[in-house]
């Protein structure tokens, strides 16, 4: 894939307060460059319009279009109806802030599996990614429609649409460490060591 995807918005979730971290995780510095950066390096080759999702103003600095949550305080799940309602794009690739070893080639090969399906997500050891995955412009309705229901938990949202699963086991496009999200200052340390 040369051209930029013209069909597939890309969407970084970075919400705002991470509860575990303690801060912002997309502004945590990482080998001195803020962790949200790595992802939005990989992501730009690919979209045409790449946009942020977070409540925070602060991510306006990277010079991408930063939009806030339009259901607040209910994580990640408020996020995707959000980027979804924003969307102008059949597909939408949506990944979270804290992952720093995603690849532009990890990123193309879901959006090229991504036919026939209204999401498509990386399954890791039986247990599905919902940060890292292509969303179809028509789970929106359906969403909310869970949201508005008290669902929040993804992994149980996603049950609800024509899922399409690629395993991350013997698929060297996905190394082990592309998965660390980086929820903790544990793992941020981890990450580190593991450069």
């Amino acid at each position: 894939m040369d051209s930029k995807n013209k069909n597939t918005n890309g969407y970084i979730l970075a919400g705002g307060k991470s509860s575990r971290m303690g801060t912002d995780k997309g502004l945590l510095l990482f080998e001195g460059k803020a962790m949200i950066q790595y992802v939005m390096e990989q992501m730009q080759p690919i979209f045409d319009k790449l946009v942020i999702v977070s409540n925070n103003p602060e991510y306006e600095k990277f010079g991408l279009e930063v939009i806030p949550d339009l259901i607040k305080d209910i994580g990640p799940a408020g996020g995707i109806y959000t980027a979804l309602n924003h969307s102008d794009s059949q597909l939408n690739f949506m990944v979270s802030c804290d992952m720093p070893f995603v690849t532009k080639e990890a990123i193309e090969f879901m959006i090229t599996n991504s036919n026939e399906s209204q999401i498509v997500l990386l399954e890791n050891q039986g247990k599905l990614e919902p940060l890292f995955g292509v969303y179809s412009k028509e789970c929106e309705e359906k969403w909310l429609q869970l949201i508005q229901q008290g669902k929040f938990k993804l992994q149980d949202m996603v049950l609800h649409f024509k899922v399409k699963t690629i395993p991350v086991e013997n698929n060297e496009i996905f190394a082990a460490s592309f998965f660390k999200n980086i929820n903790t200052k544990e793992d941020f340390n981890n990450a580190l060591n593991r450069i």
